[in-house]
């Protein structure tokens, strides 16, 4: 057993061949704290760097919200924790990232409704949860 949930298949950071890994983000855009890119043309993506403050990082409650509420807009969704990619109206993906508590994603929205959606999916990333902590 190695430890991970299941115990033997290959984790996420793993399930790549060797030698290879997923494309980083373009580079053309400020991604430092607070930056913003936004076209208001809607000529190309929106980004937001994002910090994860909830206690237990991007969890599947998390994903699951966000993954809903990127699915109500006409655009595409991708979160980057790292090198690590995520599709964000897929909880799955959102949960591979293994995006934890002061995590740094990069959030890219791109497509007729960018700029309506980004908002609301910077407000699901960002928010502390509201989950009860005590055991």
């Amino acid at each position: 057993m190695t430890g991970r949930a299941g115990g033997n298949g290959p984790g996420p950071r793993e399930a790549l061949p060797p030698g290879a890994c997923a494309p980083a983000p373009p580079p053309d855009t400020d991604l430092s704290i607070g930056s913003e890119n936004t076209m208001s043309t809607g000529s190309g993506p929106v980004r937001r760097v994002v910090r994860i403050v909830n206690p237990l990082g991007l969890h599947h409650r998390v994903a699951d919200r966000f993954s809903r509420t990127a699915r109500q807009y006409a655009c595409t969704v991708t979160v980057w924790n790292g090198d690590a990619r995520a599709d964000g109206k897929s909880l799955w993906d959102l949960i591979m990232l293994v995006a934890m508590q002061d995590a740094e994603v990069v959030l890219e929205v791109d497509g007729p409704d960018s700029l309506k959606a980004v908002d609301p999916l910077v407000e699901v990333l960002a928010s502390p949860g509201g989950e009860d902590y005590t055991i």
